[in-house]
């Protein structure tokens, strides 16, 4: 699903459990193309793949057209498809270099998935990013700005097309001031520093790893989320139903069958 284009750059839309584009479990997942070169933003979970496969080819890019897989961080429902997706499409492998192990050693023995009895696999990293660094994709430039907070490899990629700013937030920043999942292990000085350090870009654009995506003045749904974490918190839990990976699996549990259908 085309989302945004404007001279040679194009976002597509094509994965996300709580959208129904593709399994329950997946984040967000995006493709950014610029001059027949193209980069996928997240890659879901894992779980039946060919779903967010279907959806691009549904949009007319070539498998073959995607040369980068960044991970806006390492949870489960954004990085444990990397193996299929690298196998599928040759592509080289980015993640924050904090990262690095969940990927290639740990596996995410906490996810629901691997308490359950099913398998993840490994992949290789290619590029271990850190603060300040620049994907190309085409001549366009992704920038890796470090987030920590939702976790410490979290970052977000902000691309400038025209007089227009495009932020990948990853679980940093939602719509409407919302933040990713948190908890006692949260660092939440480091969390507000990296929603201030977002609110100073003045984004027009926020696609984030879940809920609504915005397609004009993101900067006030960043600084939504700024205020709320600069001022005195009564209760650290929504009170809306969160439709993220781990309520679809702790509801449904035939999901489970469907990870574990996938080699």
């Amino acid at each position: 699903m085309k989302i945004f284009h404007c001279g040679g750059t194009s976002v597509y839309m094509v994965g996300g459990g709580g959208m129904g584009l593709s399994h329950p479990c997946d984040s967000h997942v995006y493709v950014i193309e610029n001059g027949g070169e193209a980069a996928m933003i997240d890659v879901g979970s894992g779980i039946a793949p060919e779903e967010i496969q279907a959806r691009v080819l549904e949009d007319g890019i070539p498998m073959s057209t995607i040369k980068t897989l960044i991970l806006t961080h390492s949870h489960w429902d954004h990085g444990r498809g990397a193996a299929w997706w690298v196998a599928a499409t040759g592509a080289r492998l980015a993640v924050h270099r904090l990262g690095v192990r969940t990927l290639q050693e740990q596996l995410w023995p906490s996810s629901h998935v691997q308490r359950h009895g099913v398998a993840s696999r490994r992949a290789r990293v290619d590029l271990p990013l850190e603060d300040g660094d620049s994907i190309e994709v085409g001549a366009l430039a992704l920038e890796v700005v470090h987030t920590p907070g939702h976790s410490d490899d979290s970052i977000s990629l902000l691309a400038r097309v025209d007089d227009r700013k495009l932020l990948f937030g990853g679980d940093t920043c939602f719509a409407e001031g919302g933040h990713g999942t948190v908890n006692a292990d949260t660092d939440f000085r480091a969390y507000r520093a990296s929603v201030r350090r977002l609110a100073a870009l003045k984004v027009d654009m926020l696609f984030p790893g879940h809920k609504q995506f915005v397609l004009s003045r993101a900067h006030a749904h960043v600084a939504m989320l700024d205020r709320r974490m600069s001022g005195s918190w009564t209760s650290m839990v929504d009170t809306r139903v969160p439709f993220f990976p781990t309520w679809w699996l702790e509801h449904d549990a035939s999901l489970y069958e469907d990870a574990a259908r996938v080699v």
